[in-house]
């Protein structure tokens, strides 16, 4: 057994319980079950390249928390950059490409979470695409959706709590399975739902910058509240949404020797 078979066994094992709590809250279901997104550690379409075993390695993991998958059905987020055997893999070779805005954009805001200083604070204009799509489809990375059930192209605020709510205890779960030290979340919602589930931490905060908090706990962990990357804004603008509070931390007290702890 891998460690990347540990880390899905963890995962999958998780998504079956909650599985049977959306089927007791009677959640839609087609043909295969209950609609459902799994998620957690994405695979890269290298096979080489073990992301578990970078994951562990890594000074810095990324979670991104995103909404919900705007589609009637559900798949395996994990997978959404590899290519299948026998399958049309166009879409997946767009995600590859950062062929939608909504990649394109957390890619742009990953690249720079990964590769800021404080010797160089990466201002979008240093973004090379080449570099930004080459880290994202090397570098691991982890996406969790709020609710795992798909959806329509949006999703309103009052379902999102609804879902958080519920749930909230097998969110806590997945990401305590992943244990990220980096987590985007792109609703100021979720940001807020995130802050209340680590309300019994040391919660430091970046005079000025209310888009970032410091969970001081075992292993500390860096929240960011960002705009959805589907938002009608510049990529810039998207970007700085994140990166102007990540400068901040890096050029505040906090910084040193916060990612070898």
């Amino acid at each position: 057994m891998n460690n990347m078979e540990k880390i899905n066994q963890k995962l999958d094992a998780l998504f079956e319980k909650w599985k049977k709590e959306s089927l007791k809250n009677n959640e839609q279901t087609n043909e295969f079950g209950v609609i459902f997104t799994s998620d957690g550690l994405v695979y890269k379409n290298d096979t080489n390249i073990d992301v578990e075993n970078e994951w562990e390695k890594s000074k810095k993991r990324v979670l991104f928390i995103l909404k919900d998958q705007p589609t009637e059905y559900s798949n395996d987020a994990r997978l959404w950059w590899r290519d299948i055997s026998g399958k049309d893999n166009s879409i997946k070779q767009r995600n590859r490409e950062l062929g939608t805005r909504f990649i394109h954009n957390i890619a742009n805001i990953f690249y720079g979470l990964q590769n800021a200083n404080p010797q160089n604070l990466l201002p979008i204009e240093q973004l090379s695409f080449d570099d930004v799509k080459k880290c994202f489809n090397t570098v691991p990375f982890a996406l969790l959706e709020a609710k795992k059930q798909g959806g329509g192209t949006s999703i309103t605020n009052k379902e999102l709590k609804k879902y958080w709510d519920r749930y909230s205890s097998f969110i806590k779960d997945e990401i305590n399975i992943l244990k990220p030290n980096m987590i985007v979340c792109t609703s100021s919602i979720i940001y807020k739902r995130i802050i209340e589930m680590f309300s019994h931490c040391d919660i430091k905060e970046i005079e000025g910058h209310n888009s970032i908090r410091i969970i001081d706990e075992e292993e500390p962990t860096l929240l960011f509240c960002s705009f959805h990357p589907s938002a009608h804004k510049s990529y810039g603008e998207i970007y700085s949404g994140v990166m102007d509070h990540y400068r901040a931390f890096l050029q505040s007290e906090y910084y040193p020797h916060f990612f070898e702890k």
